[in-house]
């Protein structure tokens, strides 16, 4: 690693739930991150139009972006020497020929999905839809969504010149309207790319009665898109989140390792040179996602933490208590442990009106005993997302014939050590938890692959091996024995709910 002055880069981090601005300080041979400032993304119900449709409040949030930027440039004397904008997957906004936005960005959670979903599956079967694509149908996929525009108002598709996803949709705001690629990491994520997210399939548009004129050029992670108002340079990282995020993993040569993308979502899979387009794959769940340096991300994705983020407002609702995570994972800790257990891949759990009466149901339901009390709540959903990652690495093994060694945890949840604790243990494989900022370090570690401050993907992944130190969870072997027994009554659970 050459020596070199220090550059300072800001990544911007949209989540569904929050977004930040990190300033990543890099020396030649790691990467430092501090936080600017950070602000919600989510109005919650306020972001629901008078029309029932559920969209982002746009202008808000590249406004809270500008922000972020200006500082970032004062803070450093004028000399950011970049900016890139990551974000979750599948949401987009449709712009006219003139660069303007025809309506505000969609929010992936919206009931107009699942029957556009529906109606799309009707016309191509889901297992075509599969080889096709490699992503799984879920749907909240940008294909889906599209669908359900194409229903509730047809023309605004026909008035569409480009489509931009948001990340894409930020690099464009920044650049003053000239950037207008889609970042390939991110498109991926769409259901309309082929397997590997090499090219778009306009076919599947046009199948469902869509046009496909709006499906513009690819742009690859780690490249530059543009100019920000002050001279600062605008780069792509893999701005698809998960993608940044595991393009920092800081995985050890000669030790099979499995990521686990831990925030809102759970994205557990492994990183491969190619797509997996078995059925097996396709009825596990699992998906071909674009990684960095032509990379598949094969990944399944889990509820996560997005349980105990909605049953904590639930619990505000109900006992007026404005709960942290850190207590509510304390509490969690000394319930008992023989409590009552979800499918935390159910998609029941993706959007209800209330989580925690949403788990209370399923519970019942399945002839358990309803969760009494919040330590009793959050243990289920803690214990529900441990068997579900060791569902996962089963499958992930049998499908792909590999045998794992280790568990890497990073992002928000790796900070989480009780649940770190419990997937060791349920798992059967030590853990190694962090870094905690990944997609922040992922998006940075793009930005010097795009500016050139360093040459390759591999070498930006050596960087993060000497950024973080990660933290270890050994598996109990008795421990590991009870889960045996949880794992069983779980896959009960799963059968009789069919």
């Amino acid at each position: 690693m050459r020596t070199m002055a220090t550059q300072q880069f800001l990544a911007v981090d949209l989540g569904a739930e929050s977004g930040r601005g990190m300033l990543g300080a890099f020396d030649g041979a790691r990467v430092t991150l501090r936080e600017l400032g950070r602000f919600a993304t989510s109005r919650g119900e306020q972001d629901i139009g008078p029309d029932g449709v559920r969209r982002w409040d746009w202008p808000r949030i590249t406004g809270e972006i500008r922000a972020l930027l200006r500082q970032a440039q004062g803070e450093t004397g004028g000399a950011l020497a970049g900016v890139g904008v990551d974000s979750w997957g599948v949401d987009f906004g449709l712009l006219d020929a003139q660069g303007r936005l025809l309506e505000m960005p969609l929010h992936y959670r919206n009931d107009a999905n699942p029957p556009a979903m529906a109606r799309a599956l009707g016309v191509i079967a889901k297992e075509e839809l599969w080889a096709a694509t490699g992503i799984q149908p879920l749907a909240f996929n940008t294909l889906f969504q599209l669908a359900a525009v194409q229903a509730r108002e047809p023309s605004l598709l026909k008035r569409a010149a480009t489509l931009l996803f948001v990340p894409d949709l930020a690099h464009h705001a920044l650049t003053g309207g000239a950037a207008r690629g889609a970042e390939r990491t991110e498109a991926s994520t769409s259901q309309m790319m082929t397997p590997g997210a090499r090219a778009w399939q306009p076919e599947l548009l046009t199948r469902l009665g869509m046009p496909s004129q709006f499906l513009g050029p690819l742009v690859e992670p780690g490249s530059p898109v543009g100019t920000a108002e002050g001279g600062t340079p605008i780069y792509a990282p893999a701005t698809h989140d998960t993608a940044s995020a595991v393009a920092a993993v800081p995985f050890e040569a000669g030790r099979a390792g499995v990521f686990l993308s831990s925030g809102t979502w759970s994205l557990f899979g492994v990183e491969r040179p190619s797509p997996v387009l078995s059925l097996d794959a396709l009825n596990a769940g699992f998906s071909n996602e674009g990684g960095v340096a032509g990379t598949t991300r094969f990944l399944k994705n889990i509820m996560g933490l997005w349980l105990v983020q909605e049953c904590r407002r639930s619990l505000r609702r109900s006992e007026g208590r404005d709960y942290s995570y850190a207590e509510l994972t304390a509490l969690a800790a000394e319930a008992p442990a023989d409590g009552p257990l979800v499918d935390a891949a159910d998609p029941r759990f993706l959007a209800p009106p209330d989580m925690a009466d949403e788990i209370r149901t399923a519970c019942r339901e399945s002839g358990q005993p309803e969760p009494e009390g919040a330590e009793a709540l959050i243990r289920c959903c803690l214990e529900s997302l441990a068997l579900a990652y060791r569902h996962a690495l089963e499958n992930l093994s049998r499908i792909t014939g590999m045998a794992f060694e280790v568990i890497h945890i990073v992002g928000g949840g790796s900070q989480n050590k009780v649940l770190n604790q419990w997937a060791a243990d349920a798992c059967g494989l030590p853990v190694i938890a962090g870094p905690g900022e990944v997609t922040a370090l992922g998006n940075v570690l793009g930005q010097l692959v795009a500016s050139g401050a360093v040459k390759y993907w591999a070498e930006a992944r050596q960087v993060s091996r000497q950024s973080a130190a990660g933290e270890e969870f050994t598996p109990d072997p008795v421990a590991h024995a009870t889960w045996d027994e949880r794992a069983a009554h779980w896959e009960r659970l799963r059968v009789d709910a069919g």
